[in-house]
């Protein structure tokens, strides 16, 4: 049984259905700007390539988080980009908040012109509920939108605004510094100060990398082609030298 619908009647048990039975996809595809696709696969990258290692920590986009809500009807939404510590990273179809034992514990939104009203009025009120405690919302189009980033902490059962002063804002569950350069949603461990790279900057460093090294075992093979000339030239010289030395017998 597949189920693509927004809510279910009150009386349904929460323990009726598995991820299994609910539906992965929506009715219709929403469209996006192509800055705001790209902008959203770049931090879901660097997000993922970040927490590579660590086998409880999952981050996913645009996927369907099923949940029931307060007033006992199944109900779900897609975060532009979640992120839920002790949970594997077992691939799923959706995530089902009362299968996995807990709702995500940050939520990032792309905000649009058209999304606005939603992500900053309903889904904060949503996400209160379910006691995710970091929202963030960011507008890829910012134009329309000052400051373009702006982060929630929740404090008991609501969400207090982040202090915007800073450059930075800091990310308690990703451990992570968010900033917005040149228009784009950045991350930084504020450990080493380093920025998390995304595909493309960390192809490009690792072909870097690789062209540096190769330059590096070329002059390296250079140099030592070069020491084992003057090697055999000195011990030519040597030998002739040692020659004229050698007394001519009388």
């Amino acid at each position: 049984m597949s189920l693509d619908l927004h809510t279910l009647p009150v009386e349904r048990p929460a323990d009726l259905y598995t991820a299994d039975d609910l539906s992965e996809s929506g009715r219709r595809p929403v469209a996006e700007a192509q800055v705001q696709t790209l902008q959203k696969l770049a931090a879901l990258e660097a997000l993922r390539w970040h927490f590579r290692d660590d086998p409880q920590m999952y981050v996913m986009a645009n996927m369907f988080v099923y949940f029931w809500n307060k007033h006992g009807v199944l109900a779900k939404q897609a975060p532009d980009i979640f992120a839920a510590h002790g949970v594997s990273k077992e691939r799923r179809r959706v995530y089902y908040v009362e299968q996995e034992g807990k709702a995500p514990d940050l939520i990032i939104e792309f905000v649009s012109r058209k999304t606005r009203i939603f992500d900053l009025i309903y889904k904060p009120e949503v996400y209160a509920w379910l006691g995710v405690s970091e929202y963030f919302v960011f507008a890829p189009l910012g134009a329309y939108r000052k400051p373009r980033l702006t982060g929630f902490a929740l404090a008991g059962k609501e969400y207090v605004p982040m202090d915007t002063a800073p450059s930075r804002l800091r990310s308690n569950v990703l451990g992570l510094d968010l900033a917005v350069e040149d228009g784009n949603l950045r991350f930084y461990d504020p450990r080493t100060d380093e920025k998390l790279l995304t595909y493309e900057e960390a192809q490009a460093a690792r072909q870097l990398a690789e062209a540096q090294a190769q330059g590096e075992t070329a002059a390296r093979h250079a140099a030592e082609a070069e020491n084992a000339r003057l090697r055999d030239e000195l011990a030519r010289m040597q030998k002739k030298m040692s020659k004229q030395l050698t007394p001519k017998p009388s």
